[in-house]
């Protein structure tokens, strides 16, 4: 974190010695520099938050996820409200590494009043906190989690309209209701998607076969999962053989 700020500093003192130099007026200078920086403060930390996130959607490797996110929240973590965010994404690596309980933990030590409707994060703490028991085999603490407050929180954005689907797709499943389950599964995989959200949807319609008696069906999904998953948890229960 130190690096980085001697670095924005020494940008902003060549920034302007550049502008001086070339015969701007001081104080235009200065708000060019200020401009400037801000505009390259902010594009490192998108830089930074998508090469983050590919960790674990693209590279399926919670463990690395989660370690450039506590990194972030080293750097960012006075922030109350992007250290909510930051945790509520911690769960969200934990949950794909299995760790429910941990995930769990974190999300109740968040304050949900600071948690706002507008930016997400609402939305995101709660489908984590009801995937958090889904996992744990509290499927009645999810369900009334789901009817209570997910059923009233819009999904703001494309990636959070995803995850609904998502979550509504999982909870059919862990309800049994496995024919609605697999056709909502079915419908997000014809998707551009995730190869984490790939991953994901295999496993849970592997589950499905195997449930139903079509082994060879589900041991094709499970091998892709476990060869392709790399640290996620279902590549592991896949690799294993699926235990349920």
């Amino acid at each position: 974190m130190l690096v980085n700020r001697v670095i924005f500093f020494l940008l902003t003192l060549m920034i302007m010695a550049v502008l001086l130099a070339i015969g701007s007026h001081p104080f235009l200078a200065a708000a060019i520099t200020i401009l400037l920086i801000v505009i390259i403060y902010i594009t490192a930390g998108m830089v930074r938050n998508k090469y983050r996130m590919g960790l674990l959607d693209d590279r399926c490797d919670p463990e690395a996820f989660l370690e450039r996110t506590d990194k972030q929240i080293n750097i960012t973590g006075r922030n109350p409200a992007l250290k909510n965010i930051l945790l509520i994404n911690r769960s969200t690596g934990l949950i794909e590494l299995g760790r429910f309980e941990e995930a769990k933990e974190i999300l109740l030590s968040i304050d949900k009043s600071r948690l706002s409707v507008r930016n997400g994060s609402l939305f995101a703490y709660t489908a984590n906190l009801i995937s958090c028991y889904f996992g744990s085999g509290e499927i009645d603490r999810a369900e009334e989690l789901f009817e209570t407050e997910m059923a009233v929180l819009p999904p703001i954005g494309k990636k959070a309209e995803f995850a609904a689907k998502m979550l509504v797709a999982k909870r059919l499943f862990h309800l049994k209701r496995y024919c609605e389950s697999r056709e909502q599964f079915n419908k997000l995989l014809a998707q551009k998607i995730s190869k984490r959200a790939r991953m994901s949807i295999l496993y849970y319609l592997a589950r499905m076969d195997e449930i139903e008696g079509n082994r060879e069906s589900a041991m094709l999904k499970y091998s892709e999962v476990a060869k392709e998953g790399n640290k996620l948890w279902i590549a592991r229960q896949s690799g294993a053989g699926h235990d349920a």
